[in-house]
């Protein structure tokens, strides 16, 4: 298994821009699609916003479903804060029902 330790990739405590959630978001994505089991690992993350976490994990759900993303993305809740904790569950919790809502309308649209 690969741990991706997020200080490490964008070389700052500071997980708040969006080319650095984007940065990140390439390599989960590119990990979802070969198939590799990452460990992502936020230690040393003194500040991480929600802005960050919905480029970086939340536009993950357009590349695989949540069932592909539990497989292959593996987010060490350890190295998490309960603070950061809940701004991740939160970020995931809201992609996961936009993409709910993303198929219905697309079932209402297109009469399936």
């Amino acid at each position: 298994m690969k741990v991706l330790k997020i200080k490490d990739e964008i070389k700052t405590p500071l997980a708040v821009t969006a080319d650095k959630a984007n940065y990140i978001y390439k390599l989960l994505s590119e990990s979802v699609q070969n198939k590799e089991i990452v460990s992502v690992d936020f230690s040393g993350i003194t500040t991480l916003t929600t802005a960050f976490l919905n480029i970086a994990i939340g536009q993950l759900y357009s590349v695989g479903d949540q069932n592909t993303l539990n497989q292959y993305i593996k987010i060490n809740g350890k190295t998490l804060t309960s603070l950061q904790r809940d701004k991740v569950r939160l970020v995931m919790e809201n992609a996961k029902n936009k993409l709910s809502d993303k198929d219905i309308d697309e079932d209402l649209y297109h009469g399936n």
